[in-house]
């Protein structure tokens, strides 16, 4: 049973696959393939062709709360300094690689790897505030799945085995929690450091909400649950809100690799997503981010690359990009449906924190965060206070004196 591989890159050979059906066969359904356990090294390409389908449509707020237009404003109304948002002035632009094509934010960077089988990973980012990102993995390998497994590789198999994440109990949650323990194994244990700097810095991970999903490994995952919560960055400097989702999937169960009565094999972690931005402001960026990610396509020629390495058939690996699609349509669901009662209490509990009061645009439907006491000094008609169900929608600007 192997699972260590290291990422090829140019100058680098492919490193070790893990030929078992049912992997194979599993990966088919998953769309994001293989054992991998290697260290991507990062690239960069890019275009400038925008383009891609917008999300599920929202509530329009143009004369929102209110049973009439607002007057227009007089001319002896207060001038009103806005300030947009950095999220507000995102533009998508189409990054084409040889591996696979994106849109990504317009000044954002993209580093991606492939370990010469089935592992491509990829993280897109904001050079400027990090935090801000997408991450996606195919497949990652191993997760141990308790420590009497891990003790059993220390004296009788691979180290590196020994060394790597436990999931126990096998769930997102825990996944997201050992993100940390994950990075350190491919500095420390795997000598990746390119691996290990494209894994997004999720420490402390706060669970806020769980949402029931479904995806293409519904039927064989463990967990393949969305997540929402908070994290802080390695060395505690920034706070982020995210949302994950991955399926843990057990290929081979314990009758299959089993020592001395102890299950010894692991788990496959596939469809590993996080997408993340500082904490309560990820709402001005969410149905970007996912535009970008729903984006993602795999050329058929990579495919073609992966399948020179593996036993799967093109039928069963022309699956991938139908996946990545039916990942974000399953978030996209879900998300949708939830309650938003937690958010519009969290925003309310920042704006208190920070000193903001929330107002909305009567002309434009924009909503601004303004200095506390606006709303008692502005005399005209045109920016009034929002209500209730506002904010959970983001904002676009700053209203500052």
């Amino acid at each position: 049973m192997k699972a260590q591989r290291h990422v090829k890159t140019e100058s680098e050979n492919p490193g070790r696959a893990l030929r078992t059906a049912a992997a194979l066969l599993l990966v088919i359904a998953l769309a994001v393939g293989g054992s991998a356990c290697g260290g991507p090294k990062p690239s960069d390409n890019g275009g400038e062709t925008p383009s891609g389908s917008a999300p599920a449509a929202t509530e329009s707020l143009e004369n929102a709360g209110s049973d009439a237009p607002a007057p227009a404003e007089s001319a002896a109304a207060p001038a009103v300094n806005v300030v947009p948002t950095a999220a507000s002035k995102l533009k998508l632009i189409e990054k084409d690689t040889e591996a696979f094509t994106i849109q990504i934010p317009e000044g954002w960077e993209l580093r991606y790897g492939w370990d010469g089988e089935k592992m491509l990973m990829l993280r897109a980012y904001d050079p400027a505030t990090p935090v801000n990102q997408i991450f996606y993995a195919t497949d990652m390998v191993p997760f141990m799945k308790s420590e009497a497994g891990a003790r059993m590789y220390a004296s009788t198999g691979p180290v590196t085995f020994s060394e790597a994440p436990i999931l126990d109990p096998p769930t997102n949650e825990t996944l997201f929690r050992k993100i940390p323990k994950l990075r350190d194994y491919y500095f420390n244990t795997i000598k990746s450091e390119a691996t290990a700097t494209m894994l997004p810095e999720i420490y402390d991970f706060e669970l806020l909400e769980k949402l029931p999903a479904s995806s293409a490994f519904s039927d064989e995952s463990l967990d393949d649950s969305i997540l929402h919560g908070y994290f802080k960055t390695a060395d505690g400097g920034a706070e982020g809100e995210c949302v994950g989702f991955a399926s843990i999937v057990d290929l081979f169960g314990s009758s299959v690799a089993t020592i001395y009565g102890v299950d010894v094999s692991y788990y496959n972690v596939y469809n590993f997503t996080a997408i993340t931005g500082v904490k309560d402001e990820f709402v001005n960026y969410e149905q970007t981010l996912f535009r970008s990610f729903a984006s993602l396509k795999i050329k058929q020629e990579f495919i073609s690359k992966m399948l020179s390495n593996s036993e799967a058939s093109i039928e069963q690996m022309q699956q991938i990009n139908a996946s990545i699609s039916a990942s974000y349509d399953n978030y996209n669901s879900a998300w949708l449906a939830r309650s938003q009662a937690g958010d519009i209490a969290r925003q309310k509990q920042s704006d208190a924190t920070l000193g903001y009061e929330r107002v909305y645009d009567t002309e434009t439907g924009e909503i601004y965060k303004a200095y506390n006491g606006f709303t008692d000094e502005y005399t005209g008609q045109r920016y009034r206070p929002v209500t209730d169900d506002m904010y959970s929608r983001g904002w676009d600007g700053y209203i500052e004196k």
